[in-house]
């Protein structure tokens, strides 16, 4: 609870910040932001054990409509939802309505099991180095789909001045550009879903949670 010095209201958060502030202690409704993941008693009681500790820095909500816990691990952000409150031991699974952010509920999920299955590790985000080629590919790739040919899209990505001192038959911009393109429509058929597998941070020898991520009707 954060509470003004000088009078007024007490707030949960304060209210000098925005909610994009990554310091901002800001608990989401789950029908206003998707990346919250709400957790119910799972009817196979299978499943996600409620944990007693949660991993990273944690805040915590008491409030009349259940439990609410935000986690801050490594820069990365997850918020829980427990309607039914917390109760220690108790199977758990994700709820998944079919509405139309179904798909953004499901990878929120995801997200929140690979981060306790890991033991409190989180994704290792893409280098800068990989992240520009990889959006090298797409443009290149945008561009051969608009038409342009392979000597046109080195012209504009090199300059016409460095494709003049080699023979573009031999160029090496040549294959540069060649290669951009075939890694670019990798992605497109599909070599996207590569970016969204795990690939975890040291791991840590804390929590380690057996996870079931699973619909409740």
């Amino acid at each position: 609870m954060w509470t003004r010095t000088t009078g007024g209201c007490d707030f949960w958060s304060d209210p000098d910040r925005g909610a994009d502030d990554p310091d901002a202690v800001v608990f989401w409704a789950v029908d206003a932001c998707a990346a919250v993941v709400e957790l119910a008693a799972s009817v196979r009681g299978s499943g996600l054990r409620q944990p007693d500790v949660w991993p990273g820095e944690v805040a915590r909500r008491e409030a009349a409509d259940g439990a609410h816990i935000l986690l801050r691990v490594h820069g990365a952000r997850f918020q829980v939802w427990q309607p039914d409150g917390m109760t220690v031991g108790v199977s758990l699974s994700a709820v998944l309505p079919f509405d139309g952010a179904i798909a953004a509920r499901a990878e929120a999920s995801l997200r929140l099991w690979r981060l306790l299955e890991s033991g409190g590790a989180v994704a290792v985000p893409l280098s800068r180095g990989r992240a520009d080629r990889l959006a090298a590919s797409l443009r290149a790739l945008d561009a051969h789909l608009d038409g342009a040919s392979y000597r046109t899209i080195a012209e504009a990505v090199f300059g016409p001045r460095r494709l003049a001192a080699e023979s573009w038959k031999t160029s090496s911009l040549r294959d540069v550009v060649i290669r951009q393109v075939r890694s670019g429509r990798r992605l497109m058929n599909g070599g996207y879903r590569r970016l969204l597998a795990p690939h975890w941070a040291e791991r840590r020898s804390g929590l380690r949670v057996a996870v079931g991520v699973g619909f409740v009707g």
